[in-house]
């Protein structure tokens, strides 16, 4: 039954980020092919995909916490949870939520470098355009 629970949990999760990492696909495309042109966005929107596949996966399958399900070791002194219908409930919750959590964080380091680039970016379109009206009135 551990095994059973543990493969459905990995399926959430990568079900959960997947689709996440979907939803954020067309805004992470705009905000890189503006950022850094559409020849490089290609590949930095792959990778992000990537990343929060990954991030999302790693954070909703906690097998720390799965280890309560399998018998304990001889002379140990720890009992085994029994895996009824509750548990399995609340540990794919746990997982959705989990992965979910994961690729907030993730997403949010993302938009936050995003935000910075953008405000660089202005700020250099911004000096560039004054340069050229100092140059055009000093002629």
């Amino acid at each position: 039954m551990f095994y059973v629970l543990f493969a459905t949990i990995l399926a959430v999760a990568a079900v959960a980020a997947i689709a996440a990492a979907r939803f954020f696909d067309p805004a992470v495309a705009k905000i890189l092919g503006r950022a850094i042109g559409e020849e490089l966005a290609f590949a930095w929107r792959k990778y992000v995909f990537f990343a929060i596949v990954v991030s999302g996966i790693s954070g909703g399958v906690r097998p720390w916490s799965l280890e309560r399900y399998l018998a304990p070791a001889p002379g140990k002194g720890s009992t085994q949870l029994a895996l009824g219908g509750e548990r399995w409930m609340l540990e794919l919750f746990q997982a959705f939520i989990s992965t979910l959590q994961s690729i907030a964080w993730v997403v949010l380091l993302f938009f936050l470098c995003a935000m910075l680039a953008y405000v660089i970016m202005r700020a250099v379109e911004f000096r560039r355009i004054e340069a050229d009206n100092r140059r055009r009135d000093g002629e």
